[in-house]
Protein backbone atom coordinates (compact mmCIF):
# COMPACT_ATOMS: atom_id res chain seq x y z
CA UNK A 1 0.00 0.00 0.00
CA UNK A 2 1.21 3.56 -0.63
CA UNK A 3 2.01 5.96 1.85
CA UNK A 4 0.57 9.10 2.19
CA UNK A 5 1.93 12.44 3.37
CA UNK A 6 -0.99 13.31 5.79
CA UNK A 7 -0.77 9.31 7.54
CA UNK A 8 -0.07 9.40 11.06
CA UNK A 9 2.59 6.94 11.67
CA UNK A 10 3.74 4.84 14.33
CA UNK A 11 7.15 3.27 14.99
CA UNK A 12 7.16 -0.36 17.12
CA UNK A 13 9.56 -2.15 18.40
CA UNK A 14 9.96 -5.66 18.13
CA UNK A 15 7.31 -5.94 16.11
CA UNK A 16 8.26 -9.44 14.05
CA UNK A 17 6.18 -11.33 16.68
CA UNK A 18 4.41 -11.72 20.04
CA UNK A 19 3.09 -8.61 21.59
CA UNK A 20 4.73 -6.22 19.42
CA UNK A 21 2.99 -7.92 16.18
CA UNK A 22 -0.31 -7.63 17.37
CA UNK A 23 0.11 -3.77 18.73
CA UNK A 24 1.30 -3.29 15.02
CA UNK A 25 -1.56 -4.99 13.27
CA UNK A 26 -4.50 -3.30 15.82
CA UNK A 27 -2.51 -0.08 14.77
CA UNK A 28 -2.90 -0.59 11.30
CA UNK A 29 -6.66 -1.88 11.33
CA UNK A 30 -7.35 2.03 12.69
CA UNK A 31 -5.55 3.35 10.26
CA UNK A 32 -2.00 3.94 11.19
CA UNK A 33 0.93 3.98 8.74
CA UNK A 34 3.59 1.84 10.24
CA UNK A 35 7.93 1.12 10.64
CA UNK A 36 8.60 -2.40 12.30
CA UNK A 37 11.94 -2.84 14.17
CA UNK A 38 13.13 -6.32 14.68
CA UNK A 39 16.44 -7.95 14.59
CA UNK A 40 14.65 -10.72 13.23
CA UNK A 41 14.62 -9.82 9.33
CA UNK A 42 13.00 -13.24 8.19
CA UNK A 43 10.31 -12.41 10.70
CA UNK A 44 10.33 -8.90 10.06
CA UNK A 45 9.89 -9.84 6.36
CA UNK A 46 6.98 -12.02 6.93
CA UNK A 47 5.15 -9.25 9.35
CA UNK A 48 5.69 -6.61 6.48
CA UNK A 49 3.90 -8.04 3.89
CA UNK A 50 0.95 -9.53 6.13
CA UNK A 51 0.24 -6.16 7.57
CA UNK A 52 1.05 -4.03 4.14
CA UNK A 53 -2.47 -5.29 2.76
CA UNK A 54 -3.59 -3.13 5.11
CA UNK A 55 -1.41 -0.20 5.51
CA UNK A 56 1.89 1.35 4.02
CA UNK A 57 4.57 -0.64 5.62
CA UNK A 58 8.79 -0.21 5.94
CA UNK A 59 11.02 -2.08 8.11
CA UNK A 60 14.02 -1.69 9.67
CA UNK A 61 16.10 -4.94 10.60
CA UNK A 62 18.71 -4.09 13.31
CA UNK A 63 19.54 -4.11 16.72
CA UNK A 64 17.38 -1.53 19.33
CA UNK A 65 19.99 -1.50 21.86
CA UNK A 66 22.03 0.59 19.23
CA UNK A 67 20.74 4.06 18.88
CA UNK A 68 20.59 4.12 15.24
CA UNK A 69 18.23 1.89 14.90
CA UNK A 70 16.30 4.41 16.24
CA UNK A 71 17.34 7.51 14.34
CA UNK A 72 16.64 4.83 11.16
CA UNK A 73 12.97 3.93 12.02
CA UNK A 74 12.16 7.83 12.71
CA UNK A 75 14.26 8.28 8.96
CA UNK A 76 11.65 5.78 7.81
CA UNK A 77 8.51 6.82 9.40
CA UNK A 78 8.98 10.40 7.97
CA UNK A 79 9.23 9.29 4.78
CA UNK A 80 5.85 7.79 5.68
CA UNK A 81 4.24 11.07 6.50
CA UNK A 82 4.36 12.17 9.78
CA UNK A 83 5.55 10.41 12.99
CA UNK A 84 2.72 10.40 15.77
CA UNK A 85 3.37 7.36 16.99
CA UNK A 86 5.97 5.52 19.12
CA UNK A 87 5.59 1.94 21.18
CA UNK A 88 8.98 0.73 22.64
CA UNK A 89 8.31 -3.13 22.72
CA UNK A 90 11.25 -5.16 21.80
CA UNK A 91 12.50 -6.82 25.28
CA UNK A 92 14.37 -10.06 26.23
CA UNK A 93 13.60 -12.03 29.93
CA UNK A 94 16.58 -14.44 30.78
CA UNK A 95 15.62 -15.63 33.85
CA UNK A 96 18.90 -16.12 36.41
CA UNK A 97 19.38 -16.19 40.05
CA UNK A 98 20.89 -12.61 41.21
CA UNK A 99 23.94 -14.76 42.84
CA UNK A 100 24.79 -16.32 38.75
CA UNK A 101 23.89 -13.12 36.41
CA UNK A 102 27.25 -12.90 34.17
CA UNK A 103 27.97 -9.51 32.57
CA UNK A 104 26.86 -11.20 29.11
CA UNK A 105 23.11 -11.64 30.54
CA UNK A 106 22.96 -8.65 32.72
CA UNK A 107 24.13 -6.55 28.99
CA UNK A 108 21.92 -8.42 26.64
CA UNK A 109 19.12 -7.74 29.14
CA UNK A 110 19.58 -3.97 29.57
CA UNK A 111 20.41 -3.30 26.11
CA UNK A 112 17.70 -4.57 24.81
CA UNK A 113 15.20 -3.54 27.32
CA UNK A 114 16.30 -0.62 29.62
CA UNK A 115 18.85 1.40 26.26
CA UNK A 116 16.37 0.05 23.83
CA UNK A 117 13.71 2.16 25.18
CA UNK A 118 15.79 4.98 26.25
CA UNK A 119 16.97 5.28 22.70
CA UNK A 120 13.59 4.77 20.84
CA UNK A 121 12.18 7.63 23.79
CA UNK A 122 15.15 9.73 23.00
CA UNK A 123 14.67 9.81 19.15
CA UNK A 124 10.78 9.88 19.36
CA UNK A 125 10.43 13.40 21.93
CA UNK A 126 13.45 14.57 19.03
CA UNK A 127 11.16 14.33 16.24
CA UNK A 128 8.20 14.84 17.78
CA UNK A 129 8.88 18.24 18.96
CA UNK A 130 7.04 20.91 17.14
CA UNK A 131 4.50 18.61 15.89
CA UNK A 132 3.52 16.14 19.00
CA UNK A 133 2.70 12.96 19.41
CA UNK A 134 2.45 10.17 21.88
CA UNK A 135 5.00 7.16 23.45
CA UNK A 136 3.99 4.10 24.72
CA UNK A 137 6.80 2.39 26.69
CA UNK A 138 6.49 -1.76 27.66
CA UNK A 139 6.48 -1.91 30.99
CA UNK A 140 5.73 -5.54 32.93
CA UNK A 141 3.98 -6.23 36.59
CA UNK A 142 7.60 -7.33 37.34
CA UNK A 143 8.38 -3.48 37.70
CA UNK A 144 6.11 -3.13 40.91
CA UNK A 145 6.34 -6.81 42.45
CA UNK A 146 8.71 -9.53 42.58
CA UNK A 147 9.43 -12.99 41.13
CA UNK A 148 12.46 -14.87 42.04
CA UNK A 149 15.08 -15.00 39.54
CA UNK A 150 13.81 -12.04 37.17
CA UNK A 151 16.15 -9.49 39.10
CA UNK A 152 17.68 -7.85 35.97
CA UNK A 153 14.14 -8.06 33.83
CA UNK A 154 12.53 -6.40 37.13
CA UNK A 155 15.21 -3.81 37.58
CA UNK A 156 15.16 -3.08 33.35
CA UNK A 157 10.94 -2.72 33.59
CA UNK A 158 11.47 -0.45 36.95
CA UNK A 159 13.84 1.83 34.77
CA UNK A 160 11.25 1.98 32.02
CA UNK A 161 8.44 3.25 33.93
CA UNK A 162 10.54 6.02 35.44
CA UNK A 163 11.65 7.08 32.10
CA UNK A 164 8.35 7.27 30.58
CA UNK A 165 7.61 9.54 34.15
CA UNK A 166 10.21 11.39 33.14
CA UNK A 167 9.59 11.86 29.33
CA UNK A 168 5.37 13.16 30.50
CA UNK A 169 6.60 15.57 32.44
CA UNK A 170 9.63 17.11 30.41
CA UNK A 171 7.77 17.23 26.66
CA UNK A 172 4.04 17.79 28.05
CA UNK A 173 4.30 21.14 26.54
CA UNK A 174 5.35 20.23 23.55
CA UNK A 175 2.45 18.44 22.85
CA UNK A 176 3.95 14.85 23.92
CA UNK A 177 2.23 12.23 26.04
CA UNK A 178 4.35 9.73 27.00
CA UNK A 179 2.40 6.47 28.76
CA UNK A 180 3.64 2.77 29.52
CA UNK A 181 1.66 -0.46 29.53
CA UNK A 182 2.33 -3.10 32.31
CA UNK A 183 1.41 -6.73 30.98
CA UNK A 184 0.86 -9.17 33.39
CA UNK A 185 0.99 -12.99 31.91
CA UNK A 186 0.45 -13.12 27.68
CA UNK A 187 -0.15 -15.86 25.51
CA UNK A 188 2.93 -15.22 22.89
CA UNK A 189 5.44 -17.98 21.19
CA UNK A 190 8.03 -17.51 24.46
CA UNK A 191 5.59 -17.83 26.96
CA UNK A 192 4.80 -20.94 24.80
CA UNK A 193 7.82 -22.01 24.87
CA UNK A 194 8.03 -21.59 28.47
CA UNK A 195 5.44 -24.33 29.83
CA UNK A 196 7.05 -27.24 27.38
CA UNK A 197 10.45 -26.72 29.33
CA UNK A 198 8.47 -27.44 32.21
CA UNK A 199 7.74 -31.28 33.00
CA UNK A 200 4.14 -30.94 33.49
CA UNK A 201 3.37 -28.20 30.09
CA UNK A 202 -0.09 -28.40 31.00
CA UNK A 203 0.48 -28.33 34.76
CA UNK A 204 2.57 -25.52 34.41
CA UNK A 205 0.01 -23.56 32.09
CA UNK A 206 -2.60 -23.82 34.91
CA UNK A 207 -0.67 -22.82 37.75
CA UNK A 208 -0.34 -19.81 36.09
CA UNK A 209 -3.49 -18.91 34.62
CA UNK A 210 -5.04 -19.27 37.82
CA UNK A 211 -2.96 -16.46 39.12
CA UNK A 212 -4.75 -13.79 37.96
CA UNK A 213 -8.09 -12.69 39.16
CA UNK A 214 -10.20 -14.04 35.66
CA UNK A 215 -8.62 -17.13 35.87
CA UNK A 216 -6.86 -16.78 32.52
CA UNK A 217 -3.58 -16.01 30.33
CA UNK A 218 -4.43 -12.76 28.26
CA UNK A 219 -3.99 -12.66 24.86
CA UNK A 220 -1.78 -9.94 22.87
CA UNK A 221 -4.68 -8.49 21.29
CA UNK A 222 -5.72 -7.06 24.77
CA UNK A 223 -2.47 -5.19 25.03
CA UNK A 224 -2.68 -4.16 21.49
CA UNK A 225 -5.96 -2.49 21.98
CA UNK A 226 -4.95 -0.42 25.00
CA UNK A 227 -1.89 0.69 23.26
CA UNK A 228 -4.01 1.92 20.17
CA UNK A 229 -6.32 3.56 22.86
CA UNK A 230 -3.12 5.38 24.29
CA UNK A 231 -1.27 6.74 21.04
CA UNK A 232 -4.84 7.95 19.73
CA UNK A 233 -6.71 11.32 20.69
CA UNK A 234 -9.08 9.32 23.18
CA UNK A 235 -6.31 9.11 25.41
CA UNK A 236 -5.29 13.14 24.64
CA UNK A 237 -5.48 13.64 28.62
CA UNK A 238 -3.62 10.55 29.62
CA UNK A 239 -0.23 10.74 30.33
CA UNK A 240 3.15 9.80 32.59
CA UNK A 241 1.11 6.80 33.58
CA UNK A 242 1.78 2.85 33.66
CA UNK A 243 -1.34 0.99 32.73
CA UNK A 244 -1.23 -2.69 34.35
CA UNK A 245 -3.10 -5.15 32.23
CA UNK A 246 -3.00 -8.02 34.31
CA UNK A 247 -6.00 -9.56 34.53
CA UNK A 248 -6.06 -8.59 38.11
CA UNK A 249 -3.18 -10.73 39.02
CA UNK A 250 -1.45 -7.59 41.13
CA UNK A 251 -4.61 -6.98 42.85
CA UNK A 252 -4.83 -10.33 44.43
CA UNK A 253 -3.44 -11.71 47.70
CA UNK A 254 -4.39 -15.03 46.92
CA UNK A 255 -7.00 -17.91 46.51
CA UNK A 256 -8.02 -19.85 49.27
CA UNK A 257 -6.95 -23.49 49.02
CA UNK A 258 -8.73 -25.91 47.08
CA UNK A 259 -8.80 -28.28 50.11
CA UNK A 260 -11.80 -27.20 52.21
CA UNK A 261 -9.99 -28.44 55.28
CA UNK A 262 -7.90 -25.60 55.15
CA UNK A 263 -10.21 -22.51 54.21
CA UNK A 264 -10.45 -20.61 57.24
CA UNK A 265 -14.04 -19.09 57.94
CA UNK A 266 -13.54 -15.80 59.73
CA UNK A 267 -10.84 -13.16 59.41
CA UNK A 268 -8.01 -12.71 62.17
CA UNK A 269 -7.92 -9.96 64.47
CA UNK A 270 -5.95 -7.15 64.08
Amino acid sequence: MSASTDARVAVVTGAAGGIGKAIARDLANHGWSLVLVDVNEREARTAEAELGILTAVAIVVADVSDRHTHVLAADAAEQLGTLAGWVNCAGITIREPLHAITSDIADRVIGVNQYGSLWGTSVAVDRMRGTGGAIVNMSSVHARASYADFAVYEMTKAAIEALTRNAAIAYGSQGIRANAVAPGAIMTPALAASFESAPDADGARSDLAERSALGRIGEAREIASVVTFLLSGAASYVTGQSIVIDGGWTSMLGRDSADPSRRRTAGGSE
